[in-house]
């Protein structure tokens, strides 16, 4: 379990600097646009295409690390006293995740496979860089819920409440 928890580690913090890093590039592009756009009146026409791209990338890496960190939308069903249902569905909650996992893994690569013969009207790049983005981080999500559900289990064995999501950066 160390091992796997050290893994996700990493892997998470590769994907919130990669993140981080392709908001900034998504902020900066969009106010150059616009600068260029209102000020400057030009037109700008990559400025779409590298937004884009580098939204829909920090969005994924984004929602891989929220699958880890559970800090999706939750709503709490039962009171806080009931542990061991609370516990039990949040494991099920893990574990229906899986098949989601599994679609965007599977035809997330076949997507992007198909992506290398569409290229953006822009910049001319294949569109299969901006689709590798959902087998990637869909690849992490199964490897982040190994470790919730096998934590989850854990858990529910031990019968004390599970902790609380944790959402710092």
């Amino acid at each position: 379990m160390p091992a796997i928890r050290l893994l996700n580690t990493l892997i998470e913090r590769v994907f919130i600097t990669v993140a981080s890093a392709l908001f900034a590039v998504f902020i900066a592009v969009i106010f150059y646009q616009v600068l260029a756009r209102n000020w400057l009146m030009i037109s700008v026409g990559w400025t779409d295409e590298v937004a884009l791209m580098c939204f829909v990338w920090s969005v994924f890496l984004g929602a891989a690390v929220a699958l880890r960190r559970r800090v999706h939308y939750v709503v709490d069903i039962f009171p806080a006293s009931w542990v061991n249902a609370t516990n039990a569905l949040r494991l099920f909650g893990a574990v229906a995740c899986l098949p989601v996992i599994y679609v965007l893994l599977v035809h997330g690569y076949v997507f992007s496979g198909m992506g290398w013969r569409r290229l953006s009207v822009s910049l001319q790049l294949p569109l299969a860089y901006v689709f590798a983005a959902i087998p990637i981080s869909a690849a992490a999500m199964a490897l982040f819920s190994i470790e919730v559900i096998l934590d989850d289990i854990r858990q529910l064995r031990s019968g004390k409440p599970a902790p609380r999501p944790t959402e710092d950066i």
